[in-house]
């Protein structure tokens, strides 16, 4: 077997166990949503079994998304401990293979897969996601909030907007009050106005329209108009997150995002994180499959399977956890944001390298 043909059965056999894997875990994960969706959303809205499955599967990629670590881990173990299991490891290297080669493959087949993950299976899934917050909407009825706050602006003014609350099936804020400011030459911010309203509506992109609306601005007379229109950027998603239904922007309109929130002088921190996350994870993939295959290249004999899967499974919960622990200190400004995203890729790669070249190199 050349050496082409033999990469490519090497990757064809880890694209079967990652491929096993994910159809393992998107299973349990649709049975978990399905079942909890059905107690909430199901019971509320009267739903069909086939109404509910719908739902679910517009939610499963979004999912997914926090899980494909523990999918390529699982998978790259599986695929070796079976390419183990009929001596093809061992033939491998007594032709003269080490580790590293035939591992070049799998670490391909992990760094496209994260690759692919971040920029085609995200923004599907942001965009799915979004279509379930807004159909689980409509079948439960207007979603009511409470103190809304919302700010926009350029480099030469800004508003921020107060309403007592939010009915984001009508795109409507009731009780709300508009304050206009204008930014000085020096950089400080200057009040200019303010409008009083009993309703905002968005039923128009671009423009708010203002019903009963009381305008009042320093050194001017208190004015009582019946309709009004002001220009806005802010847009029916940034209702639906104010709502308590949030979806992530997908990864090509994360900078945009983040130019938007900056230029209303919002932080961008957590789109920041999002998107390096992103970046990094082809990194974290690569790294998983090192861990896995440190975990996986001894030879399995009877009882093996069960501990080399507590063991895979427990490294996959330890390096959850730490990720998810330094991403909520770079949420809280505790870490820089790049730091934040990259250290566990980058951490857990180094010691999945160093542990493997140990088994290998001794």
């Amino acid at each position: 077997m050349t050496g082409a043909r033999l990469s490519r059965y090497i990757a064809g056999r880890m694209l079967r166990g990652i491929g096993l894997a994910f159809l393992i875990v998107t299973a349990i994960i649709t049975l978990v949503d399905y079942v909890e969706g059905s107690r909430n959303i199901g019971s509320d809205a009267d739903l069909s079994s086939l109404q509910m499955l719908g739902l679910t599967t517009l939610k499963i990629p979004m999912l997914i998304e926090q899980t494909i670590p523990f999918v390529v881990l699982f998978g790259v173990m599986g695929a070796l401990t079976g390419m183990n299991r009929r001596s093809e490891l061992t033939v491998m290297r007594a032709a003269g293979l080490s580790a590293w080669q035939f591992l070049r493959p799998a670490v391909i087949v992990a760094a496209l897969i994260g690759a692919l993950w971040s920029t085609v299976v995200n923004p599907l899934s942001s965009r799915m996601m979004g279509q379930y917050e807004t159909r689980s909407s409509a079948l439960l009825g207007s979603v009511q909030t409470s103190k809304i706050w919302l700010r926009e602006g350029s480099n030469s003014a800004q508003r921020v907007i107060q309403a007592n609350s939010l009915d984001i099936a009508k795109k409507q804020l009731e009780g709300a009050t508009f304050f206009e400011m204008q930014i000085t030459q020096d950089g400080s911010t200057k009040f200019e106005r303010r409008f009083d309203t009993a309703k905002a509506t968005l039923l128009t992109p671009g423009y708010w329209t203002l019903v009963d609306v009381i305008e009042n601005a320093p050194g001017e007379d208190t004015k009582r108009m019946a309709l009004i229109t002001l220009p806005t950027n802010i847009a029916v998603e940034d209702l639906r997150k104010q709502s308590g239904q949030r979806t992530n922007p997908p990864f090509w309109s994360i900078r945009d995002e983040i130019d938007a929130n900056e230029k209303a002088g919002f932080s961008a921190r957590t789109l920041r994180l999002q998107f390096h996350k992103l970046l990094a994870l082809p990194f974290l993939l690569v790294a998983m499959t090192f861990i896995a295959a440190g975990v996986s290249m001894h030879l399995v004999r009877g009882g093996g399977t069960l501990r080399l899967m507590v063991t895979g499974a427990l490294l996959g919960f330890v390096v959850f956890f730490a990720d998810s622990v330094i991403t909520a200190f770079g949420e809280v400004s505790i870490l820089p944001v790049g730091l934040a995203a990259w250290t566990v890729p980058v951490l857990v790669l180094l010691l999945g390298i160093s542990h493997l070249a140990r088994i290998e190199d001794g």
